[in-house]
């Protein structure tokens, strides 16, 4: 009889102890899964990158030209990208009617179909209002002139809308954050005199602008030649309000 009341106090005590700890284990809150996919919004990276251009411009998240820069890349061939793309450590600038690579080759173009092709296809898709998709241009087709809104005789028309594209290609092997940190390089010195306030003088009117920016990357294996290339592309809203 002894040897039962010892028996079932240890029973007892033993599931006393597994009620408290199953207590204790529901009182406490798991410890938060982390999200596995980072936010990989590139025009954040493009801004940390800029230096005075900073203050001048905001970037968010564009899924329009995500899917514009998926489209357009179809149109690159390996032809073009392996015997054109030769400076495999430097972005090249995408025009809609040449390639030029790097400001010193800017008197002697290379024409390539397939990759002007690129080209044409993201300007129709984004509607930019700058013909050349070049960062800067010697006439008024440029992303620089576009987003000053000077137009062919070099008058301001400072009462529009204006969106601007500039597309890159690079190297794969060249990492995006490099990458982004010579776009922005590129664009700093641009956005950085950027207009805030512009005035019609015909009309005597003032208008205060606001620029948004937006960045997609896009990447396309060249089976034929073993090789993987990167294309950037950098839209700019001027989005124009009258005072």
């Amino acid at each position: 009889m002894k040897l039962k009341k010892i028996a079932s106090l240890m029973l007892a005590g033993v599931m006393a102890v597994s009620m408290l700890a199953g207590c204790n284990t529901n009182s406490v809150d798991p410890e938060p899964t982390p999200d596995p996919t980072p936010d990989s919004n590139y025009g954040t990276t493009l801004w940390n990158h800029l230096d005075k251009g900073k203050s001048k411009i905001t970037f968010q998240s564009n899924s329009a030209l995500d899917t514009a820069l998926q489209t357009a890349v179809e149109y690159a061939g390996s032809l073009s990208v392996a015997t054109n793309y030769w400076l495999g450590d430097t972005i090249v600038e995408l025009n809609t009617d040449r390639i030029n690579v790097d400001r010193w080759l800017e008197f002697n173009p290379v024409l390539v179909d397939s990759l002007q092709n690129v080209a044409i296809s993201l300007s129709e898709s984004t509607d930019a209002d700058n013909a050349a998709l070049r960062v800067r241009a010697d006439d008024w087709t440029g992303m620089e002139a576009t987003l000053n809104q000077i137009n062919g005789t070099g008058e301001y028309k400072n009462d529009d809308d204006v969106t601007a594209v500039a597309l890159y290609v690079i190297d794969g092997s060249v990492g995006i954050n490099a990458a982004l940190d010579k776009v922005a390089e590129d664009l700093d010195e641009i956005i950085r005199d950027l207009d805030i306030i512009g005035t019609n003088t015909d009309q005597d009117v003032e208008y205060e602008y606001k620029y948004t920016g937006s960045v997609s990357v896009a990447s396309k294996s060249i089976t034929k030649d073993g090789m993987n290339v990167n294309f950037i592309a950098v839209q700019i809203d001027r989005t124009t309000v009258q005072r």
